[in-house]
């Protein structure tokens, strides 16, 4: 983003220069209508923003909004929300039309720094939830210190401004139907690829690579030892139940971040590239199964609100939601 305003427009930035041909031309030499690929985008992005709704809602009820793992949960969807719309949505869009980044510079520009930005943000997110379980696991009085109340708000800022870093301050990714994916390399000046290399985002990636194999492992081990101590009979399903979530969960933010990274190093083949692209997507919206499927108080909460039920108010249901953080996450 500082570029845009250094240079004054997109398209004044030199490595961004379209100017050579038209934009129909650049679209017809370098671009691939993907109709299928690009509708089945925009229906999945749909889907999932809508189902995001009754589950952020859901987070929002005074029982769960009191625990800081649910107010990490709430913001982390409503990034990923802002995120479909990118990855899911405009890039659907963007597929069926056959565009490459000269088609549209300047919103291709723009949404790839948008999406950067929420990517980014939403990893810092994820590995501050997992700081979130692992101090609850281990270490309650330092986790009520730091999450405590609005704490946890101060705390949020932390991804925040990591996000809104790669979204000015680093460069963008862009869009090629070709290849059905946001790549560093608009494919303008095919001599210099390395210049728009993005060292930040790899660096990113990496580190969420080996920062929640960290964090699940450690949150694994801790389980399991509490199970093994014998301090509830119920410690050693909620042991299986995190384990069986953070594999979920890590294996396709994991897998996607560690793809692109390579894709933009070396040439791997086109069904990579596209499977990818569609970790990526399923990496927003597998939250929304994830709760579905794995979590009954935000599971029941749904139901509630897209049926506009009351919540009833027994001790079953509170003791669903009270004595162990991260049964339900």
């Amino acid at each position: 983003m500082d570029k845009i305003f250094q240079y004054g427009g997109v398209e004044a930035i030199p490595l961004y220069n379209c100017s050579s041909m038209s934009s129909d031309s650049w679209t017809t030499q370098f671009g691939l209508k993907r109709p299928v690929l690009g509708i089945m985008s925009i229906i999945y992005g749909a889907i999932f923003e809508i189902l995001f709704i009754p589950c952020l809602w859901a987070m929002l009820e005074k029982e769960l909004w009191r625990m800081s793992c649910y107010k990490i949960m709430f913001f982390v969807g409503i990034v990923d929300i802002f995120a479909l719309a990118m990855n899911s949505i405009s890039t659907g869009y963007l597929a069926y039309e056959g565009a490459v980044f000269c088609t549209h510079p300047v919103f291709i520009y723009i949404t790839g720094l948008w999406g950067l930005g929420l990517w980014c943000c939403s990893c810092l997110m994820n590995i501050l939830l997992l700081v979130n379980r692992t101090l609850n696991v281990s270490n309650s009085n330092l986790s009520d210190y730091v999450f405590e109340g609005h704490r946890t708000y101060l705390v949020l800022l932390i991804p925040i401004i990591y996000g809104l870093y790669f979204m000015f301050f680093t460069r963008t990714c862009v869009f090629s139907s070709k290849y059905y994916a946001w790549f560093y390399d608009p494919f303008i000046f095919p001599d210099k690829s390395s210049e728009y290399t993005n060292v930040a985002h790899g660096i990113n990636n990496l580190m969420i690579m080996c920062g929640t194999f960290i964090f699940y492992g450690y949150i694994s081990f801790a389980l399991c030892k509490s199970s093994r101590a014998g301090k509830s009979p119920r410690i050693q399903v909620q042991s299986y139940q995190i384990l069986y979530q953070s594999v979920a969960i890590c294996f396709i933010n994991q897998v996607s971040s560690s793809v692109y990274v390579i894709m933009n190093f070396i040439s791997v083949p086109e069904w990579i590239i596209v499977f990818a692209q569609l970790l990526w997507q399923l990496d927003h919206g597998c939250p929304v199964i994830i709760y579905m499927t794995m979590n009954p108080t935000i599971r029941s909460g749904f139901w509630r609100k897209i049926t506009f039920k009351k919540r009833r108010i027994s001790s079953m249901q509170t003791t669903s939601i009270r004595p162990f953080p991260y049964r339900d996450v």
